[in-house]
């Protein structure tokens, strides 16, 4: 749950104005309808694409590039979340939006089934029907895709990414920037290397090592 008074208007910015940055936009939205706790104030997009600078998108505008943004918001007190797939490129926005002073988002969808005895780190993005077990952990800025399962004493580390399907059984673990493409399994307590990636479709019977 977001930690501010009831009612309270917390202001957001989206950084990565594709395709995942709209679902992030929705999920915000879904968030803020379910929440006692305060709702989302998204207030646009900040895209490095040149093409889309002051375009309006999902009613919302692009403010500029990331160092346009750090300039015109300089010193305001404000979330951000990285919607960016590229699990490196996410690492290097993040870096550059935390010493800038700005505080992650966690965004997680209100179909998502997590357990009380889970680790959710701040920056992640949990999306719709998703689950996690108990004990699992899900590590900065890890992004979980639609219908996607952690399961116990799982960990996704830092960076990570499981798109659409894929099944993390428990106690695997899955380092930082490691990649599980859609409908991907990684049999029960097996390791995915960091920046490893399982392609979409595949099973890991064994462990993956890093950066293959």
């Amino acid at each position: 749950e977001m930690n501010v008074p009831a009612g309270a208007k917390i202001p957001l910015v989206i950084v990565g104005a594709g395709g995942h940055g709209q679902e992030v936009l929705w999920v915000a939205a879904r968030m803020s309808l379910e929440s006692a706790h305060g709702a989302w104030n998204v207030l646009g997009f900040v895209d490095d694409r040149a093409s889309l600078r002051g375009n309006i998108i999902e009613g919302l505008p692009v403010l500029g590039s990331v160092k346009e943004f750090l300039v015109s918001h300089a010193g305001r007190s404000l979330y951000f979340h990285c919607a960016v797939g590229n699990n490196h490129k996410r690492q290097s926005l993040a870096k550059i939006m935390l010493e800038a002073g700005f505080l992650p988002a966690t965004i997680i969808d209100p179909m998502t089934v997590v357990s009380p005895r889970a680790t959710i780190k701040a920056g992640a993005y949990i999306a719709p029907r998703v689950f996690v077990g108990p004990l699992a952990t899900i590590g900065e800025f890890a992004l979980i895709n639609v219908a996607s399962s952690i399961g116990h004493h799982a960990v996704m580390g830092d960076f990570t990414q499981a798109c659409p399907g894929a099944r993390v059984n428990g106690h695997c673990v899955v380092e930082e920037l490691a990649f599980l493409g859609s409908n991907s399994v990684v049999y029960p307590g097996k390791r995915i290397g960091e920046s490893a990636t399982l392609s979409a479709g595949s099973f890991a019977l064994r462990n993956v090592k890093p950066r293959t």
